[in-house]
């Protein structure tokens, strides 16, 4: 029969045993066990957060030697996937693909249910976007400076085609309203793409999306290219200037989407992570098939990404306070 005091102590081995040997358990030596790697998107399919995981799911699941699973939970603005995400056990397994929403829904999204700071944490930046600002082809402007001075002219007589909120897209229009300083009427799509019939009618004057989307009108003549949204210039569309060469210095957005997972999953494990989408990332057949969807390989570790994130949000939280046509509380 057990003493009550070496039952104590007996007690007492097991529990310094188990919290001893929890390290390990959750180290990257033993990860990624057996379990399953998902993904979790905020995109229906076919979006490029749907595209970016299954493009690497198959080189990633034959180097850690797990399945690797892509789950599709749209709507929210990302917030959906990005709250499996946050709630879900902090061992490296639950993956969040999201693009700029990650940044700009802490504004428009104040009770999210979770947060984002303390209960996501960054993994690597994947890939980027250029996006480009076109104009209808009866629409008089060659450049943005030109808007800038037609848009002054007569505040609201400038319409812009407004993408989802919190979308690249949707931030650009409101860069070129602000910083521009001028009043346009922002009409609202649920994609740029719905906006390309009525830009190529001349029923609304503007837009920006991405390159991939806008720049086969331009080649065709259906539309006008004004500038492309960052420096430097494309290789794919050299004779387009940038922003800056165009006129607006200040409107510098790109499309992106990174990788995030769970907060308080232990640092080598998120460094063993980043340090398998890298090297899936560097593979040339991986960045033939981004280029072929228009977006670039744009790696960043936990750190450079943490950073930028930090940065992005400051900027967005700024933007979108100031915008005219959406509240953050919305």
């Amino acid at each position: 029969m057990w003493h009550p005091g070496k039952l104590m102590n007996f007690c007492a081995f097991v529990l310094a045993s188990v919290v001893c040997a929890a390290p390990a358990a959750f180290g990257a030596d033993t990860w990624p066990g057996t379990k399953p790697l998902r993904f979790e998107t905020g995109s229906a399919a076919g979006g490029m957060t749907d595209i970016v995981p299954r493009e690497l799911s198959n080189y990633l699941s034959a180097s850690i030697g797990v399945p690797v699973i892509v789950e599709n939970r749209p709507g929210a603005g990302g917030n959906i996937a990005a709250a499996i995400v946050a709630k879900a056990q902090p061992d490296g397994h639950t993956l969040l693909v999201i693009g700029s929403n990650v940044a700009v829904n802490p504004t428009l999204l104040p009770n999210p249910g979770f947060d984002y700071g303390r209960d996501l944490a960054p993994v690597s930046m994947a890939v980027s976007a250029r996006l480009l600002l076109v104009a209808a082809p009866a629409f008089p402007a060659k450049n943005i400076t030109d808007v800038i001075k037609i848009a002054k002219q007569k505040p609201k007589s400038v319409s812009i085609a407004m993408s989802v909120i919190g979308t690249p897209g949707h931030l650009a229009a409101e860069m070129l309203a602000q910083y521009g300083g001028i009043d346009l009427t922002f009409v609202p799509y649920g994609g740029i793409t719905q906006a390309i019939p009525d830009l190529i009618a001349n029923r609304v004057d503007l837009a920006v999306g991405s390159m991939a989307t806008l720049l086969p009108q331009v080649r065709s003549g259906a539309l006008k290219a004004l500038a492309v949204t960052s420096p430097p210039r494309s290789r794919l569309a050299p004779d387009i200037p940038t922003s800056a060469e165009a006129g607006l210095p200040a409107m510098q957005i790109h499309g992106w989407i990174c990788i995030m997972t769970t907060g308080g999953t232990p640092a080598p494990i998120i460094a063993r992570l980043d340090a398998e989408i890298a090297k899936a990332l560097a593979l040339p057949e991986v960045r033939t098939a981004f280029a072929k969807q228009g977006v670039e390989v744009f790696h960043l570790n936990p750190t450079e990404l943490a950073a930028f994130l930090r940065a992005e949000a400051a900027r967005f939280s700024n933007l979108l306070k100031h915008s005219r046509v959406v509240k953050p509380s919305q």
